[in-house]
């Protein structure tokens, strides 16, 4: 995931805060993003 998407989706105005919080919670936001690719996919599942 390219860090302007991590970026936009952390809401962040700043590249370099996104920086710093990506090597803070590096883990937690892989764990985000599986959950929302799984939430995304089970809703094209059921459409």
């Amino acid at each position: 995931m390219s860090l302007e998407a991590v970026q936009a989706q952390a809401g962040h105005h700043s590249i370099e805060s996104t920086r710093i919080y990506i090597h803070l919670a590096n883990s937690w936001l892989v764990e985000q993003y599986l959950q929302a690719s799984a939430a995304i996919d089970a809703d094209r599942a059921n459409s």
